[in-house]
């Protein structure tokens, strides 16, 4: 039997809620976990922040509004995770728990009507600090925000599975975050991947299927040959070609999306990056997160 398989590419919208449901949710796909319950979801990411892995805490916004002091304090830091905006006569703050973590100091001070802000369950995961008024917790959809303003503090979060090739294109985006499913971590041949390699389908497939084929088969049998021989995953995965599948979330706002889609929805873009983000932007579209005359194909 052969020990590879092919899938189709895919873009899909993750949309959990709950801080806590979110973040362990896109951080999984690392290590193509499972769904948690939530209980395990807090006591993961109370790990994950004492040992500094702040990159997945990225994938979750808050949006504050602000008394004129408490933004005129933390206006005085910068910052390159936070979004902070004057928006009616109203004062916001658009950001990630990441500043808060590792603020120190007078900018923990300033962030403290932040963190007073928040749900004590996700207060314990930061420093202690006094509480301090000044800001409230909302949501940009209820704050009859500018255009503009709104596509800078709307951040969706989406599932793609395509192929490593097109992941290192992704990756090269900025600012956004990401959660790769990590080859150095995951076997291949154990039994929740099915023993086999998975590859996403090439799009001239039944062309030149002989072709793809015995490539398929013989980097599944040299990856599978070195595992035997007593090879890490982290050293199997040198022989795992570009047309490896590969799960990534990747979360950003929707003016970096509207950036993302204008180069890799173009006709100058690699065919693969193209078909997938095509489904992203397709996605936006019908939610109204993106307007028909914001994003063009």
């Amino acid at each position: 039997m052969p020990s590879f398989r092919l899938v189709e590419d895919s873009a899909s919208p993750v949309r959990a809620e709950d801080f806590f449901d979110h973040v362990a949710l896109v951080a999984h796909n690392c290590y193509q976990v499972g769904k948690k319950d939530h209980a395990n979801n807090v006591l993961f990411l109370s790990r994950l922040i004492a040992n500094g892995h702040l990159a997945m805490i990225e994938h979750y916004r808050f949006l504050f509004r602000l008394d004129e002091a408490c933004y005129r304090r933390i206006r005085l830091f910068d910052d390159a995770y936070q979004e902070r905006f004057e928006d009616g006569g109203r004062y916001y703050v658009s950001t990630s728990l990441r500043p808060l973590l590792e603020a120190s100091g007078e900018k923990r001070k300033a962030y403290s009507c932040l963190m007073s802000a928040l749900d004590p369950e996700i207060r314990a995961l930061l420093p202690a600090c006094e509480s301090c008024p000044g800001a409230i917790r909302t949501r940009p959809e209820t704050e009859g925000l500018t255009r503009e303003h709104f596509l800078l503090c709307v951040y969706p979060t989406y599932h793609i599975v395509t192929d490593r090739g097109v992941t290192h294109e992704l990756v090269r985006h900025r600012p956004c975050s990401f959660a790769q499913e990590s080859t150095r971590y995951c076997n291949y041949s154990k039994d929740k991947f099915e023993h086999c390699l998975t590859f996403i389908r090439p799009q001239r497939y039944e062309e030149m299927k002989g072709i793809y084929d015995a490539f398929f088969q013989a980097a599944a049998d040299a990856y599978f040959a070195l595992l035997s021989s007593g090879a890490r995953p982290e050293e199997a995965r040198s022989v795992l070609p570009n047309a490896l599948k590969a799960s990534i979330m990747v979360t950003c706002s929707l003016k970096e999306w509207l950036h993302i889609l204008s180069l890799r929805c173009s006709p100058f873009a690699h065919p693969d990056i193209r078909r997938v983000m095509e489904k992203v932007r397709q996605d936006l579209l019908s939610r109204n997160l993106l307007l028909p005359e914001e994003c063009h194909a």
